[in-house]
């Protein structure tokens, strides 16, 4: 998974570029865990501000993330809330001494490029989960009869400027690959400071999506029943539209392989 993921080591320092506030999406996180429990695993988890935000609110967080740099980042901006446990770690093949967790949840599966990946990643989650916990993943899904796509190159602007005495963009094109499932996204992120001298780095990576089918079996095999399929965070039933997006509901049933 080092591969073809992206420069999320330069990212480190500027991850929350967009300027957007995140409150609301922590909110829909917080509300998921309290249907299930305190003990929290959030993998892939960047800087962890969805972590630090419910170890504020009582619940004990494990997050990890594989790129050391986004672990040294968020250590730095949270490492002292008490609660929030914070670890370099691959989603594929890990192991910490925590409580069974009773949630988990992960938006990037994507970066997992095989569907053997993804069941490896299922079972060390379920190999930290106590018995009825739940994962939710959100992910894209393949399908069938689509055709490959471009879209040319755009300028995106952050929401506002966050940094002092830095101003920050990207430029980026994506291209979806009907052959594959996989959709490419190369782009270029620039910060200039106030003499005008500007800095860049290339962030280029791919995102693997699966078959519905692909999931319904890693799950079974991994040792979770599906609880819900979902085509939006109103938790409205995908059968009612958006084929190409699902949010899964998945519980622990058994002990993983």
């Amino acid at each position: 998974m080092a591969n073809h993921i992206g420069n999320y080591a330069k990212h480190a320092q500027f991850w929350d570029w967009g300027g957007h506030d995140r409150t609301q999406e922590h909110e829909y996180w917080l509300r998921n865990a309290a249907r299930y429990g305190k003990n929290i695993l959030i993998p892939m988890c960047a800087l962890g501000e969805t972590g630090a935000y419910l170890a504020t609110r009582g619940y004990n967080v494990t997050a990890f993330d594989i790129t050391s740099e986004m672990i040294t980042e968020g250590k730095n901006r949270f490492g002292g809330i008490p609660g929030f446990h914070i670890y370099e770690g691959d989603i594929r093949d890990f192991c910490f001494d925590i409580p069974p967790v009773d949630f988990s949840f992960c938006q990037d599966f994507g970066h997992i490029h095989t569907i053997d990946d993804v069941k490896k990643a299922l079972v060390c989650i379920n190999n930290h989960m106590r018995h009825g916990g739940c994962i939710i993943i959100e992910t894209g899904l393949r399908m069938s009869g689509i055709k490959s796509s471009c879209y040319p190159m755009e300028t995106f602007h952050p929401h506002v400027q966050v940094y002092p005495k830095i101003k920050v963009w990207k430029t980026g094109e994506t291209r979806n690959d009907a052959e594959t499932g996989r959709c490419y996204i190369s782009q270029t992120f620039y910060a200039q400071d106030d003499s005008g001298n500007i800095e860049s780095f290339n962030h280029a990576f791919y995102l693997q999506s699966y078959y519905r089918e692909q999931w319904i079996e890693a799950f079974n095999e991994c040792g979770f029943g599906i609880k819900g399929e979902y085509s939006n965070r109103e938790f409205e039933s995908w059968q009612s539209g958006g084929n190409g997006y699902r949010i899964f509901e998945a519980v622990k049933i058994k002990t993983s392989r």
